[in-house]
């Protein structure tokens, strides 16, 4: 007949109280610990701060533009549909490395709206260059322009985050025209080819005017690729640098429709 081995646990009582405590209570504590440390920065984002602490990681990065991005679907809510369209597929375009769970996150944010100039912030810390932080503005841009069109609630959240990134208001306002011009260049496309239609797109990507002189057009070109030149970003994430690469080619392109 199999025999059972019985278990005895007396030797534990004649064990020392401070061995009984460390034994048992070193792995309590220690997991309690380890439970604050992982959930710290859900609590600072549930109080609506973004954690400074954070590293300037692809994973971190997406969640400040997300946070954001909730911030201008929360404004006009009517849209969110193709707002979280356009969110996802920038996302899957540009932070193709990023480890996260869109729908999760994105709900998060929504249900805990970032106090935005706590992002801004952090931002600021490791974005020290002007086009890494335009990089920003041109995402808001696209997401609040998503029907072409631009509320007064919408626009005030732009202006404010453009000022908050230490970035010039006639930044702003060169984007949201460049972004007008792609539209209306985008329908002339579909239509038919428009040459005409093309150098005035042109004219906005570089932020000249139509009767801009060669010299005028060459200055505006000099000061976008030396914020937007690709080697700028040779440190940053993949994310930046395939933005930054994007839109160097569209300066480039501008200019050489201009000058050609």
């Amino acid at each position: 007949m199999m025999q059972f081995m019985q278990l005895n646990f007396e030797p534990i009582a004649d064990l020392p109280d401070w061995l009984v405590i460390l034994l048992f209570g070193v792995p309590f504590v220690s997991g309690i610990t380890l439970y604050i440390y992982k959930t710290r920065h859900a609590r600072s984002w549930r109080k609506g701060i973004f954690p400074q602490t954070l590293k300037p990681t692809e994973d971190n990065y997406l969640e400040a533009y997300l946070a954001l991005g909730a911030k201008l679907i929360l404004i006009n809510y009517r849209e969110s549909k193709e707002k979280i369209q356009f969110i996802n597929q920038y996302f899957n375009r540009y932070f193709t490395k990023a480890n996260y769970n869109f729908g999760d996150s994105l709900l998060f944010s929504l249900k805990y709206p970032i106090r935005t100039q706590t992002i801004t912030d952090w931002m600021k810390m490791h974005l020290r260059d002007e086009g890494s932080r335009s990089q920003i503005i041109y995402f808001l841009t696209g997401l609040a322009l998503i029907n072409g069109t631009l509320n007064s609630s919408e626009l005030a959240f732009l202006k404010q985050i453009n000022q908050d990134l230490d970035l010039e208001p006639d930044n702003l306002t060169k984007i949201i025209a460049i972004y007008a011009a792609y539209n209306k260049h985008k329908e002339e496309t579909t239509k038919k080819r428009n040459p005409k239609e093309s150098k005035t797109y042109a004219y906005d990507i570089l932020g000249v005017q139509k009767d801009a002189s060669m010299e005028e057009i060459k200055k505006a070109y000099r000061k976008l690729v030396k914020i937007h030149h690709p080697d700028n970003f040779a440190t940053g994430t993949e994310s930046q640098q395939k933005m930054a690469a994007e839109k160097f080619i569209e300066i480039q392109n501008a200019y050489e429709s201009l000058i050609g």
